[in-house]
């Protein structure tokens, strides 16, 4: 039996259909456990050689990418690491071979490992409150910071280039299902009012795009509000989160969304599985949803009690790196949080920025915010302002620089990338 032919078609096999629950190790096979870590920055990946059972004392191996001929793209002593660059293989599936020759005689063995590109090496545009429909009684109108409108979701999604969107989500004190708004009594002018409401739209659309770019749902739990307005505010507890999570179900089947199940696998920690095996390729999740929490703190807490690696949660928490739950984190300002943006996107984790806030820098077209959130390699960059024409008469907008509607993610992404292998707005 040809085990390397083997080996191969179980790789294409779990690639070709999409398997999001289909970690992307290397296979390896042979007297050399061969292992090719995820993608770091440029698209770089770390590769271990070490041999099975211990290798003899000053053992070596030479290492070869998908021939044996040729000068070897590394060589040392056992066990032996190096850095694969992300420009030297390109996308599909690939072979290192590791071989020895000594006393005992010539050692080998081999890994399959796909270099396609995943979920986590591309950069998309977002919305802020995507659900938003300015005021247009005073004096709630005349307040600056509600001056916006964002067109339904579906039209963000099919025309305005969006992949991320942001809903505000509260409890409903009459039990109707969990309501999208701002502020209750105040700002509250919404194209969805319900929760289910708003994710139904989101399921069409994507039913209708099956092949799109997974759609990130960033979800704020609020629970607050201003006293002396008749809509009671609840508290985000225990069965309200459940809830949440029940809600998402009942709009979304399993196949629907990437979910921190799919992404820990059968590691410890999400923290472990980013690490180790990162990021589901891009063609396995085409068509998903990916759910996003933007709170911290004790809602944060509330939602992961009991469940620290967010053991059959529907949503990813803003975490921190390190953290069992830590998979995405929410770092919102991209001059102040460039560094922590730059070593959360080396690590392996999924970021969310934002590229304006309040309306302010639309109203005086300040770039520097957008040019910076843009630059920064966080993978969602969040606007109030998705088109032009709505800037208070600026010529300010945001949009992904040769984006379709995303790019290759600038810090993480190879050379060999390009934005038509992530997705195109033309049919």
């Amino acid at each position: 039996m040809n085990i390397r032919r083997v080996a191969i078609a179980i790789v294409v096999v779990l690639v070709a259909a999409s398997c999001s629950h289909f970690q992307p190790a290397a296979l390896s096979v042979g007297a050399f456990h061969v292992s090719v870590g995820p993608p770091g920055l440029s698209g770089d990946r770390v590769a271990d050689v070490t041999a099975r059972g211990g290798a003899p004392a000053g053992a070596r191996a030479s290492v070869w990418l998908d021939r044996r001929s040729g000068a070897p793209l590394a060589s040392g002593a056992l066990p032996l690491r190096f850095t694969l660059a992300g420009d030297q293989a390109g996308p599909g599936v690939h072979t290192l071979l590791a071989k020895s020759r000594g006393a005992n005689g010539t050692r080998s063995g081999f890994a399959l490992f796909s270099n396609d590109l995943r979920l986590n090496q591309v950069q998309a545009l977002g919305s802020h409150n995507s659900y938003h429909v300015a005021p247009s009684v005073p004096p709630f109108s005349q307040i600056p910071q509600w001056q916006y409108t964002h067109s339904p979701l579906d039209v963000q999604f099919e025309s305005e280039g969006v992949r991320q969107i942001e809903l505000d989500v509260f409890v409903d004190p009459a039990g109707g299902g969990h309501l999208v708004v701002h502020i209750p009594d105040l700002d509250f002018g919404t194209t969805c009012a319900r929760w289910v409401e708003c994710l139904r739209v989101v399921k069409s659309w994507s039913d209708a795009h099956p092949s799109h770019l997974p759609i990130a749902i960033l979800t704020e739990l609020k629970d607050s509000g201003v006293a002396g307005f008749p809509t009671p505010i609840l508290p985000w507890d225990g069965p309200a989160m459940d809830e949440l999570d029940a809600e998402i179900r009942s709009v979304f089947g399993p196949r629907d969304v990437l979910t921190p199940d799919d992404v820990r696998g059968q590691h410890a920690t999400l923290a472990e599985a980013i690490a180790s095996s990162g990021w589901p390729f891009i063609d396995a999740v085409r068509g998903q949803v990916i759910f996003l929490m933007d709170n911290g703190g004790a809602i944060r807490d509330t939602y992961t009690a009991g469940r620290p690696t967010l053991q059959g949660r529907m949503i990813f928490t803003n975490s921190d790196v390190g953290r069992p739950d830590a998979a995405f984190i929410k770092l919102n300002n991209p001059i102040g949080d460039a560094t922590r943006i730059h070593d959360a996107v080396a690590a392996g984790y999924v970021v969310r920025t934002r590229a304006d806030g309040d309306t302010f820098e639309a109203r005086e077209n300040n770039t520097v915010p957008r040019d910076a959130a843009i630059a920064s390699g966080a993978q969602w960059v969040s606007t109030d302002f998705p088109v032009p024409g709505r800037a208070f008469g600026t010529p300010y907008f945001v949009q992904i620089p040769g984006g379709t509607p995303a790019r290759c993610n600038p810090l993480n992404a190879p050379a060999w990338c390009t934005s038509a292998q992530i997705e195109s707005l033309t049919p």
